[in-house]
């Protein structure tokens, strides 16, 4: 069927019908008319194989407050080349629209191109199933002028190759999206959202415009082994206020953000979210590798195993502030501070002035590496408020070349909040050539500032026997004054030992007993401001 300039299909007064194109084959060709168009109302399938629609300015396909009919729209491809929008769903039932493309081949379901507006918008539609299609300088113009609000859900004038806005299940196969004025992919609202074996590369130009932009997404989510490269701002950005929401990220990368953060989560309101990060890779972008933050009320379990983060600001960096609730457990990663300008490899954060969190974090296994004379700490556990945090650091292998330290463990700055940390069976190399060294292997200290830090506190179980202890190597040679291990109880904070038996202000007995649980080259030390040292009886956090 080619119309040209025409309408090819128009079901414009189809108010109490339906209308069942069966059979396949329909194939449809226009210029700047639409391919098909069904904005009348009542009910309408596409049955069959080798359905497609092609066009050049006009709207390939166009479905408006009408219903999608069990069966659903199926299409082999569905392309346009220069139209306002390639696709519109907008308010169109349960029924779904599947593009299936040809097999695995790429761009088999069609190209979406050139399209000012967006390239595929779905509203108030569920069942959508997008596979092998090709959305290239899909969104050219800048809708939203300055993007504000993006984190509280002010997404819904964006521009994007892909824009979903109250769906349920978005199936996106083999999708590779380049070039956009803002968004790659922007969803809002959107529950049993998966994409696999997809690219999205050089979506946005400027702050706020990300690779995939999405706030509020829920239910039982994936995104498998896709590359996302280049985005304005963050090459991923998750922002949630509300529901529940099972998230697995595996295989694929996260590279080369220009503002942003390569994979970046912020977890708020009275949301549940639980993200499982594996085997992904997120390296060379401005801003963090892996980041996530969780505020208000809201419930947070990430779990990151077996992935790389290198050559960002902070490699892993997690927050918990308000009233949240954060479980991390960080296992088989390879995390590396390597560039210039790169901070800390491991940063776990209480937020500062908040009392009502909690934090536990299990940071295992990792393979973890800063540079040469980088002013950044491989693993930093820092209780800047006044909630709990539970902190495992085990058997990881830290590469240290930096000028501060391996481990940090502090807390007592604007509240009087604790952590209870074991730190066992790390292997450390401290390397030290002379110039920008290290000042410490590992430090832990309480009570950091006075008053607003006092009543601060740390249970910790450092070392051990055998297998428990901490061991350090210096494979350049040289020493530290300040120790492979420092312990400083300042101020009005408190540090209780596990195991320790002597005296609060026994500096010698607190650092034999530091020196007696691990591994050390240079000799460990101790201060005490008041309090000193008391021994705790049992591990703080198994």
């Amino acid at each position: 069927m080619t119309t040209t300039t025409n309408t090819a299909v128009n079901l414009n007064s189809n108010t109490n019908g339906t209308i069942n194109f069966t059979g396949g084959g329909l194939a449809i060709n226009t210029t700047t008319g639409i391919g098909f168009n069904a904005t009348g109302g009542g009910t309408v399938t596409v049955q069959g194989i080798v359905n497609t629609i092609t066009s050049t300015t006009g709207t390939a396909l166009n479905v408006s407050n009408t219903t999608i009919g069990a069966s659903g729209l199926t299409f082999q491809s569905i392309s346009a080349n220069g139209a306002v929008n390639g696709i519109v769903l907008n308010n169109t039932g349960a029924g779904g629209l599947t593009v299936t493309g040809v097999g695995t081949n790429a761009g088999s379901g069609g190209t979406i191109q050139n399209t000012t507006g967006r390239g595929a918008s779905f509203i108030s539609a569920s069942n959508i199933t997008l596979k092998n299609m090709n959305f290239t300088n899909a969104g050219t113009d800048d809708l939203d002028a300055d993007n504000s609000g993006l984190s509280t859900g002010d997404n819904l004038a964006t521009n994007a190759a892909i824009h979903l806005q109250n769906v349920s299940t978005a199936t996106l196969d083999r999708i590779a999206i380049s070039g956009s004025a803002e968004q790659g992919i922007n969803g809002n609202t959107v529950s049993n959202f998966t994409l696999s074996n997809s690219s999205i590369s050089n979506a946005g130009n400027s702050a706020d415009e990300d690779g995939i932009h999405f706030y509020n997404m829920s239910g039982t989510s994936a995104i498998t082994n896709t590359t996302i490269t280049g985005s304005g701002d963050d090459n991923f950005n998750l922002q949630t206020q509300s529901g529940t929401l099972a998230l697995t990220i595996s295989g694929g990368s996260s590279t080369g953000a220009v503002l942003g953060s390569g994979y970046l989560f912020g977890i708020r309101g009275t949301s549940n979210a639980t993200i499982n990060l594996s085997s992904a890779n997120s390296s060379n972008n401005f801003s963090g590798g892996i980041v996530a933050d969780a505020f208000d009320n809201s419930t947070m379990n990430l779990n990151v195993i077996n992935s790389t983060s290198s050559s960002n600001n902070d490699q892993l960096s997690v927050s918990a502030g308000d009233n949240s609730d954060v479980s991390l457990v960080a296992t088989g990663n390879t995390l590396s501070s390597t560039a210039t300008g790169d901070f800390v490899v491991v940063s776990l954060l209480g937020s500062a002035f908040d009392n009502g969190f909690t934090f536990d974090a299990r940071i295992e296994n990792n393979n973890i590496t800063v540079a040469n004379g980088l002013t950044a700490d491989g693993i930093s556990v820092f209780n800047a408020g006044g909630g709990a945090m539970r902190v495992g650091i085990k058997n990881n292998t830290i590469d240290y070349a930096g000028t501060q330290r391996a481990i940090l463990v502090q807390t007592g700055q604007d509240g009087a909040g604790s952590i209870l940390a074991q730190i066992t069976g790390n292997a450390i190399d401290i390397k030290l050539d002379g110039t920008g060294n290290a000042v410490a292997g590992i430090l832990v200290q309480s009570g950091i500032t006075s008053p607003t830090g006092d009543g601060s506190s740390i249970d910790l179980n450092i070392g051990g026997a055998g297998a428990l202890a901490n061991t350090f190597t210096h494979s350049l040679g040289g020493t530290m004054a300040g120790g492979d291990i420092r312990v400083r109880q300042r101020n009005n904070g408190t540090i209780n030992l596990s195991g320790y038996a002597g005296g609060a202000t026994d500096l010698a007995a607190a650092i034999a007993y530091l020196n007696g649980r691990n591994t050390v080259v240079s000799a460990s030390t101790a201060t005490a401001d008041s309090t000193g040292f008391t021994g705790l009886a049992t591990p703080p956090f198994p």
